[in-house]
This record gives C-alpha cells, structure tokens and sequence, in this order.
C-alpha cells in the first residue's frame, strides 16, 4: 500500500480537486467504511487505522464526502 505522503500517512494531504483531507487516528476504530466507499482514497494500515492512499485523486470530491459522512466516529475531515 503506497500513502499520498509517506511521513504523515493519515494526512492532512491537499489532493489535485482541492479538498485536504485528514484522519484523526486517535477516532479511527478502523471500521473500514471509508475503504468501501472511497477505495481509492482510503485503505487500513497495520495496525487497523485508516489512511489516505496514493491514488486518492481517483476518486470524486462526491465519493471522498460520502466516505467522511459514513465514518461512525467522525474521525475524518475534508476542508
């Protein structure tokens, strides 16, 4: 698995459409809604905490907020 930016695999990362997205690894449960929704833009790392993938500019803003939306634990955030 290859992250938008290696050092902070849980961004904040600012992708081509704009949005900067980030997740709050200490909220993550790692309940893998976000990788069913927005495949591109997130994946589960070793230890369960969602991150921001290299090809997250695949997928659309509409897709990556439907992702935010379905997080139980509002542990993402797009700006």
């Amino acid at each position: 698995m290859a992250f938008k930016d290696a050092s902070n695999p849980s961004g904040p990362v600012t992708l081509e459409n704009g949005l900067t997205v980030a997740v709050d690894r200490t909220l993550c449960i790692g309940c893998g809604g976000c990788t069913a929704i927005a495949s591109n833009t997130f994946g589960l790392d070793g230890e369960g905490k969602s991150t921001i993938l290299d090809t997250a500019d695949l997928d659309a803003s509409t897709v990556i907020n439907s992702a935010v939306s379905g997080c139980p634990v509002g542990a993402i955030s797009v700006n």
